[in-house]
């Protein structure tokens, strides 16, 4: 039924019109910017609802321009989604007219009527959106506490684990209601706790303490009776919060990078610069980036060239003997089951932790290599422990990306405790599909 009462598309006659807008339906239906002007039951279980657009509303100015239509080009029939509305399952007819905007500056030239219900472009209600999106939330919710009690109810015991901690957020601050001081009430950090041998995120924790990662190993003794191994970066916060009997693993990748940090403090000491830009020594980058590279992967012209130009000068000799430093940790790492694949001899690594020490005490005189040198002695056990182990924190790394990754896809989370379920469920996918088969050919195997 037409807004004017003409027939329209064929449809039946409504049961029950009003006399132009009724205000009775417009409030039952509840939708900003429209009234309702007949209702009519479908053949179905719908329930057709024909509005109009209210005058009120101001759906003839031009959002382009802001100047109000005078001329109307056609009237046209929308049907966006709605809501139920109780047990009656709605379907909209709205009836809407496109006018023309006589607004000779505006580039605009025709526009149809919209309503804050319904913007523009969109195929439903703005409360059609509100309550599949609270539905969505409540499924998942409800799908992730059954999967995560699942997986920690049958994920096999880990028996190394690496800790890392990415920034989950802002952090907030309240007040202490006995003291009135300002207390931190949520972190900007959450602390990962990952499985390193089957994968998979074992539990997180806000903040970034030795408490926070203690707490997270004694909540999950199901997980974690069997831990043997534990793997992190080389922060000092970390080792202390260790338990007593793990064997502490250094992450190889941060010893190299804390190599290269050494690098780059002695050129900002030395403020080294040469004479000639990378392009006229025949280097494809700035020779401070070329210091980064592994040894192996520079060819012996580019070698030839930059091992020229450092020794030219006394602070080009320094950072010349950084670099000798960082390439015999290099050495000492490569002696990693992952690299070589066979288990090294812990004499050949003795002797290459020694090599290093000899490296370190020839260029004693430069302060970066001391700080370096200093830097292994402190983690001398846990550097050990990573070339005989072959454990390295890299899977960690990998789902803190991850994490990142769906913090961005959400545009960030308000409350600690979802965006930890949201994480905990993308980061265990592999392992709880592997555990779902696992139980399901268990079930389908004859007695």
């Amino acid at each position: 039924m037409h807004a004017t009462g003409t027939g329209h598309g064929g449809q039946p006659a409504p049961v029950a019109a009003c006399a132009g807008a009724c205000p009775a339906g417009t409030a039952l239906l509840g939708l900003d910017g429209v009234r309702v002007v007949a209702v009519t039951p479908d053949d179905g279980d719908w329930t057709v609802v024909d509005v109009v657009t209210d005058p009120a509303a101001g759906a003839d100015v031009c959002p382009g321009c802001g100047v109000t239509a005078l001329r109307g080009k056609e009237q046209v029939v929308t049907a966006p989604k709605d809501a139920y509305l109780g047990d009656a399952q709605i379907r909209l007819r709205w009836h809407k007219t496109r006018w023309f905007c006589d607004n000779e500056d505006c580039r605009r030239r025709s526009f149809t009527e919209a309503a804050a219900a319904v913007p523009p472009r969109c195929r439903m209600t703005t409360r059609m959106r509100h309550r599949l999106g609270a539905c969505v939330g409540d499924a998942f919710t409800s799908y992730a506490g059954t999967e995560l009690a699942t997986l920690a109810g049958h994920a096999p015991p880990a028996l190394a684990a690496g800790v890392d901690e990415f920034r989950r957020g802002k952090p907030a601050h309240g007040t202490d209601p006995g003291t009135g001081e300002q207390l931190k009430t949520r972190s900007e950090w959450f602390t990962h706790l990952v499985d390193l041998d089957h994968g998979g995120t074992i539990d997180l924790a806000e903040g970034r303490t030795a408490a926070v990662e203690t707490g997270l190993i004694e909540r999950n003794p199901g997980r974690l009776h069997q831990l043997r191994y534990l793997a992190m970066d080389c922060p000092d916060t970390y080792r202390s919060g260790a338990p007593e009997g793990v064997i502490v693993v250094a992450d190889p990748f941060h010893l190299v990078k804390i190599a290269n940090r050494k690098i780059d403090e002695a050129f900002r000491r030395l403020a080294y610069r040469t004479r000639t830009g990378h392009a006229g020594l025949g280097l494809p980058r700035p020779l401070h980036h070329m210091l980064r590279y592994n040894v192996e992967d520079v060819s012996q012209e580019h070698l030839r060239k930059i091992i020229e130009v450092l020794d030219a000068t006394d602070a080009g000799r320094q950072i010349l003997c950084c670099w000798i430093v960082k390439e015999e940790l290099r050495r000492l790492l490569a002696l990693r089951i992952t690299k070589t694949h066979a288990s090294p001899a812990p004499s050949a690594v003795r002797d290459r932790l020694a090599t290093f020490y000899l490296a370190c005490a020839d260029a004693a005189v430069v302060p970066e290599v001391a700080s370096l040198a200093r830097t292994i002695e402190k983690w001398q056990e846990p550097v050990i422990n990573a070339v005989l182990t072959g454990y390295s924190n890299a899977k960690a790394e990998a789902h803190n990306r991850t994490a990142k990754l769906v913090a961005r896809t959400a545009r960030g989370f308000a409350s600690p405790e979802h965006q930890k379920q949201r994480v905990h469920m993308a980061t265990t996918r592999k392992l709880r599909l592997a555990i779902r088969c696992c139980r399901s050919q268990t079930v389908a195997r004859p007695p």
